[in-house]
């Protein structure tokens, strides 16, 4: 056995590495970029999908005779299904392995997608789009979780999460410009081929750049909390399904109300399940007081971008009177600089204080949809909306991104799953409660500006009701930026410790990281001492997933490993 030197006051001991594992280790380092590529482009290929079905509704609707009621879910099936299952997927991911979960997630987003592509009714169209959401809900979790536990938290990670991020924002803009193309030449059921082309690849590539972790031994099999499972599940699907029907149904109508009620209940029963069981599918552990205002704050984020885009998109084509295609061009400019903010942010958020940035990215947003809220007819596109749309992509950065790195800070590895699902649920939610909401005071504007109950059916006049919601939009701002000042901790940057010296070779051979970089502050109430220990279990967790054996040294007096640590911690 051989002492290795981390910095000045950890040391720890592992086996001298074989070369079998210098060949394994190098391999992942290698390949961990094409892994970082290949789960962001996962991502992107659910945005892509979910944005250009919401632009292909009406040809789809017209083509497979869909009644006017059943026309919501085109987009609803998709929505319901892939926010009520991930927590489910996302601590599957925890316990089997996110590999399997993702791959599964891939293929089975790819096969539903190619069902869909070949619909001749609307019920087949709904149940495969079901199914194809269910598909999603495995890779998006899986996705951020092998991010979390592939690169180590600092530097490394806010990279990533930054490459990722700006993955997404090009996904949505993408989508939109991609569906113009493919209705006007292929038509729409090109678009789901396409997807699931793309999906199909992503399985191949999945297979050879994720690392494949080994089971270790003495593990046993993990139980599953199938009654936790089965009641978040249906809960969350019943809460969803309130969201995006009560603007068509109404909200305390028989057809909803009473989904809501049963969703509530299920999910009251849900948290009394996992109080009481040994293994639950959503241990409490995870809901520190920074990963819950974190989760809070992205339904509200969601809220208003959801919010924000859509409303953005009625300005060109209502207000503006410009078509499908045009408008897509005139949020280039927000896809494009969106690559660029969220590049430039993922290598530099590591040296900044996260809790202002959230802060100032509130206040861009609010300042974009100002711009939109007072655009005319009249009014340049380069005036307000331009100006609008570039506020809105640094507000996201500013905002989504370090919230999301926030949201994961706090988590072991073994909960990453988890705690991306419910984020992921967060932004789920948030985005048609957002829209709902916003949708009830634009309707509301309009529906009385004719009077005698006539309403504005299209056109510039329904600017009225739009400049309503996008005051929404920054009254949602508001809320956030009061809600992240007075509950979220304060964090500092991340610091990374001191390099690895030329001793060390053997255990960079084992770990895939040769520095230890702070998570940043934990809880301001834990005081000095839980920090001092959380540095200890991040190296010790970075050992683990390394291959380091546990054990020390027999001496429990011996201040040098991270034992003893622990114990005078």
């Amino acid at each position: 056995m051989t002492v290795i030197g981390v910095d000045d006051n950890i040391s720890t001991t592992a086996t001298v590495a074989t070369p079998q594992k210098r060949d394994v280790s190098a391999l992942r380092k290698y390949l961990r970029p094409m892994m970082l590529y290949v789960v962001s482009a996962a991502q992107f290929l659910d945005i892509v999908n979910g944005a250009s079905v919401a632009v292909a509704v009406i040809p789809i609707a017209e083509d497979l005779n869909f009644s006017v009621p059943l026309m919501t879910w085109i987009l609803n099936a998709y929505t319901i299904a892939f926010a009520g299952l991930l927590l489910f997927s996302g601590r599957m991911g925890d316990l089997f392995g996110y590999r399997v979960i993702l791959i599964f997630g891939l293929f089975w987003f790819a096969t539903w997608a190619l069902v869909v592509s070949f619909s001749t009714t609307p019920l087949m169209f709904i149940i495969a789009r079901t199914l194809q959401g269910a598909g999603a809900a495995c890779t998006i979790p899986s996705a951020t979780a092998l991010i979390a536990t592939n690169y180590p938290p600092g530097v490394e990670r806010t990279k990533a999460f930054g490459i990722f991020a700006a993955f997404g924002g090009l996904g949505a803009v993408a989508g939109v410009m991609m569906a113009g193309g493919l209705i006007a030449g292929a038509g729409w059921r090109w678009i789901f081929r396409v997807s699931s082309i793309a999906a199909y690849v992503l399985v191949a590539l999945a297979f050879v750049v994720v690392p494949i972790v080994p089971k270790k031994e003495g593990v046993t099999k993990p139980r599953v909390d199938y009654l936790g499972a089965a009641a978040s599940t249906l809960g969350v699907t019943g809460v969803v399904y309130y969201i995006v029907m009560g603007n068509e149904d109404g909200w305390a109508s028989p057809k909803t109300l009473p989904i809501l009620a049963a969703g509530i209940l299920l999910l009251i029963a849900f948290v009394y399940i996992e109080s009481k069981i040994e293994y639950p599918i959503m241990p409490f552990r995870v809901w520190t007081r920074r990963f819950s205002t974190s989760v809070i704050t992205a339904f509200m984020l969601m809220g208003m971008m959801q919010g924000f885009i859509f409303y953005a998109s009625m300005v060109f084509q209502e207000v503006y009177e410009w078509s499908a295609l045009k408008t897509a061009l005139g949020f280039l400019v927000h896809a494009l600089l969106a690559i660029v903010v969220f590049t430039i942010l993922g290598r530099t958020l590591h040296r900044l204080s996260l809790k202002p940035m959230i802060l100032a990215g509130f206040v861009f947003r609010c300042g974009a949809a100002l711009s939109f809220a007072f655009v005319t007819p009249a009014t340049s596109y380069w005036r307000l909306p331009f100006p609008g749309l570039i506020l809105n992509v640094f507000g996201a950065g500013f905002s989504m991104l370090p919230n999301q790195i926030t949201a994961v800070r706090d988590a072991d590895n073994k909960d990453q799953g988890l705690v991306g699902a419910i984020y992921n649920t967060g932004l789920q939610l948030g985005a048609p409660f957002g829209l709902a909401i916003l949708n009830t005071i634009a309707i509301s504007t309009n529906g009385q500006q004719g009077g005698a109950g006539a309403g504005i059916s299209g056109g510039p006049e329904l600017m009225v009701g739009y400049k309503n919601a996008l005051f929404g939009i920054v009254a949602f701002g508001v809320f956030g930026f009061i809600l992240i000042a007075i509950i979220q901790p304060w964090d500092r940057p991340a610091r990374a410790s001191k390099p690895v010296t030329d001793k060390n070779k053997d255990l960079e051979s084992v770990q895939d990281e040769t520095t230890i970089e702070a998570f940043g502050d934990k809880e301001e109430v834990r005081g000095e001492k839980e920090s001092e220990l959380a540095e200890i279990e991040a190296f010790s967790l970075d050992a683990d997933l390394a291959g380091i054996p546990p054990a020390l040294s027999e001496d429990a007096g011996d201040d040098r490993t991270i034992a003893s640590r622990k114990e005078k911690v």
